[in-house]
């Protein structure tokens, strides 16, 4: 009898152990980062504040090298999430892999940069004919503006893009005229003002809302994993609260995380030039993928399909829930009807 109660308990904690471990791992993401980029800043600032462990999950950073390189981890299985690029995420669901983008990080973000002599002969997508264009291959703005370009009935022979090993590089390459205009994000617009260009203007003038980094995870990850992403959302949301009411902490906790100055930080979150968006934005994406294919970088055997590329209910369940919680907080309404415009 003795041995047989004893079975049985042990059986009871074994079992209970197994659903401890197996509700650790559902509640577990590993989020891609490359080094202590703020990029992802409301993913940062989640983490920062606490918000996760709040919410119940145990999140984690994994350093990446780049975009392809956090895209080859997702699929190993060595990490949950990468919240940054979109180029390189079309073309692999493009070419058949199986990613998800199911969240957005920001909109917009690019700018184009000159010379101050030059800083009257580029101001709309009509004015580069016969220019040399610096840039950045996983950066969203020149394939934005080579469509519009195109729209102009601009002879594209004529217009010619350069493409540079990164924004600093772009940068140089105005400086010494090497090329007449440059596209950057990521903050390096101020890095180009403070070494003497000037920002011609700001993509998101001409496309309002473009996507540029999204979130994205694995078919696998969802099956799996679908409640977590949902909370690591809700976290997200509430960081872009704090940062809507809380300038000075959120500087300063993105300062810290990311040792750059209070200039910078202050540029990227609050200069208006990248929207900070947990969106997955759909439709967007959609318009997204037809520059691509127009500019011709997407395969001829193109297998994407929208639906199965874009998960939109990941984040609404999480703002549903923002909105359970905080009735009278206007932020959620506004991102309501955002959400009803772009998916």
């Amino acid at each position: 009898m003795k041995k047989r109660v004893t079975a049985t308990l042990l059986g009871i904690l074994m079992a209970g152990m197994t659903v401890n471990v197996q509700a650790a791992e559902e509640n577990s993401l590993v989020v891609g980062n490359m080094g202590n980029s703020i990029k992802a800043a409301m993913v940062v600032l989640a983490s920062e504040m606490g918000y996760y462990e709040e919410e119940g999950l145990d999140v984690s950073f994994e350093n990446i090298a780049d975009l392809n390189d956090g895209l080859t981890a997702i699929d190993l299985g060595k990490i949950d999430i990468l919240p940054m690029g979109i180029i390189p995420t079309v073309t692999f669901i493009s070419q058949g892999s199986d990613f998800v983008i199911y969240g957005g990080t920001i909109a917009e973000g690019s700018q184009a940069v000159v010379t101050e002599e030059n800083k009257d002969t580029i101001s709309d997508m009509g004015d580069f004919e016969g220019k040399t264009i610096a840039c950045v291959r996983p950066e969203t703005g020149h394939m934005i503006a080579e469509s519009l370009i195109r729209e102009t009935g601009a002879d594209m022979e004529t217009v010619n893009f350069v493409e540079m090993d990164g924004f600093q590089s772009v940068i140089e390459a105005v400086k010494k005229g090497t090329a007449d205009v440059g596209f950057v994000n990521s903050g390096f617009g101020q890095v180009a003002e403070q070494q003497g260009l000037v920002v011609a203007f700001n993509v998101g003038e001409f496309a309002p809302d473009a996507v540029c980094c999204r979130q994205t995870t694995s078919k696998k990850v969802i099956e799996e994993k679908r409640d977590a992403l949902v909370k690591f959302q809700i976290a997200n949301l509430r960081a872009m609260e704090l940062a809507k009411n809380d300038k000075e902490t959120t500087i300063q906790k993105l300062m810290d995380y990311s040792g750059q100055s209070e200039e910078y930080v202050d540029y990227c979150i609050y200069a208006d030039v990248m929207k900070i968006s947990m969106d997955p934005a759909k439709n967007r994406i959609q318009d997204f993928y037809e520059v691509m294919e127009s500019n011709g970088d997407i395969p001829q055997d193109s297998q994407w399909n929208l639906d199965e590329a874009v998960d939109s209910t990941i984040y609404e369940e999480a703002l549903n829930t923002m909105m359970e919680r905080e009735p009278e907080e206007a932020l959620w309404q506004e991102l309501q009807t955002q959400f009803e415009e772009n998916n």
